[in-house]
């Protein structure tokens, strides 16, 4: 369960309906070809990757549950950045947000399907350069994937 104390309060993370439509609404953003993939995957795929500043998404989208009093952005940032202190570093948090994403019953079909459909990578190129490339890529993936659940 992921947690997060803003101003001596903890508040729990979840994962549904909410969350779901503030992703949409402010974090589905455009890749280079312009095609939107849905705020869901823009903060997975972030936090796959180690990216800090998703955590700040992931947690104003797993708080809009709350409604009129949900934290506001700079106070979620403030907490994240008290527990990074406190952490010391941004691991574990990474690792909770992901593991709630990846695990809420809300989200877990979506990123089964999602891991399901990279199996592709796997054999996939125009070219043997392209192909290697590409397992290169699905195993990468894979890796950050399992160094989740450590």
């Amino acid at each position: 369960m992921a947690i997060l104390k803003i101003k001596e309060k903890d508040f729990v993370a979840k994962c549904a309906f909410k969350f779901n439509k503030w992703a949409d609404e402010k974090y589905n953003d455009e890749n280079k070809k312009g095609d939107k993939a849905g705020g869901f995957m823009n903060i997975y795929n972030n936090l796959l990757e180690f990216e800090t500043n998703y955590l700040a998404a992931f947690w104003d989208c797993a708080l809009a549950y709350l409604g009129k009093e949900k934290p506001s952005l700079s106070e979620i940032e403030d907490a994240i950045e008290a527990r990074i202190e406190e952490d010391g570093d941004t691991e574990k948090l990474i690792k909770e947000a992901f593991n709630e994403l990846t695990d809420s019953g809300f989200f877990k079909m979506k990123a089964k399907k999602y891991w399901k459909n990279l199996e592709i990578l796997k054999i996939t190129g125009k070219t043997e350069d392209e192909k290697k490339e590409n397992l290169k890529m699905y195993n990468m993936m894979q890796e950050n994937k399992n160094a989740m659940k450590e």
